[in-house]
């Protein structure tokens, strides 16, 4: 039966986590070279905006939280691409996606014949899987820094997504989201900017429920306040880990670290792999 998709604006964001420096050079050629232009050929007509952010470097500290140590890619797109709920692969395309023989392992994941895995199987010790998270065009909550200008100063950005625990429903867990943890959060005077959404329920191919941008100065002010002063977060009655931020990294809790501008707009700027000489 053909697919007749309704309009539906909507932003995504991809999180990747690399083994190691060593896999670099090898995951940013597939990503450059092959990943990029297939990815171009394919939905363009219904994708709006395709672009790479490189993670920054891992502060001490930083693994406590989930950190990705990849890439963050994000897109805005006319509808739900993947039709059907609970999948991470789009039906009815002329070509499939390519990738290493050895990406799943190059990328902290669990055994797979596709490039997008369905379920959920991140863990603090174990693999750190991809993670596609769809959200609102617009954020929905704004707690700090509304109005902020791109000649206000550097803007290092903490990205994280979060799951409450299976018994407290997303109203619960949002509520001592939106009055306790943000307003701690916010009382920072490291902290320039904060917004968050909830994650969309469809499409949704991973367990998380909150999607959440904190903004610093640099990586020494997220570390004061998020490290140094992490006694002074209230935990919710309701934490399944004890220690800030209440949540298992890696498994309950992911973030990355990025810059408020992408290493590659693909979409007006990929003009096909150009090496040195």
């Amino acid at each position: 039966m053909a697919y007749f998709p309704e309009f539906r604006p909507m932003r995504s964001f991809i999180l990747q986590h690399i083994r190691s420096d060593n896999d670099r050079p090898k995951f940013f050629r597939w990503l450059y070279k092959q990943h990029v232009p297939e990815s171009i050929s394919q939905f363009m007509p219904y994708c709006t905006k395709y672009a790479t952010y490189h993670a920054l470097p891992l502060p001490k500290g930083a693994e406590e939280f989930g950190t990705y140590n990849g890439i963050m890619t994000e897109h805005y797109w006319l509808f739900n691409i993947f039709q059907d709920k609970g999948t991470g692969m789009p039906r009815g395309l002329a070509f499939g996606e390519e990738f290493p023989e050895d990406f799943m392992e190059m990328t902290c994941q669990p055994p797979s014949k596709v490039l997008r895995q369905s379920g959920w199987q991140g863990s603090r010790d174990g693999y750190h899987p991809l993670v596609f998270s769809f959200a609102p065009i617009f954020w929905e909550d704004d707690f700090k820094g509304e109005g902020r200008l791109t000649d206000a100063g550097p803007n290092f950005r903490w990205l994280f997504l979060l799951k409450y625990p299976d018994e407290v429903s997303i109203d619960e867990g949002d509520k001592w989201f939106k009055e306790v943890f943000a307003p701690e959060v916010c009382a920072n005077p490291e902290v320039t900017r904060m917004f968050s959404s909830r994650q969309l329920d469809e499409p949704r191919i991973n367990p998380f429920q909150r999607i959440t941008e904190v903004w610093f100065d640099d990586s020494e002010g997220w570390r004061k306040a998020m490290v140094e002063r992490a006694q002074g977060y209230t935990k919710p009655h309701w934490a399944a880990w004890d220690r800030f931020p209440f949540f298992e990294p890696y498994k309950d809790f992911v973030g990355i670290f990025l810059l408020d501008r992408p290493d590659s707009d693909h979409l007006t700027q990929w003009r096909g792999y150009i090496t040195t000489r």
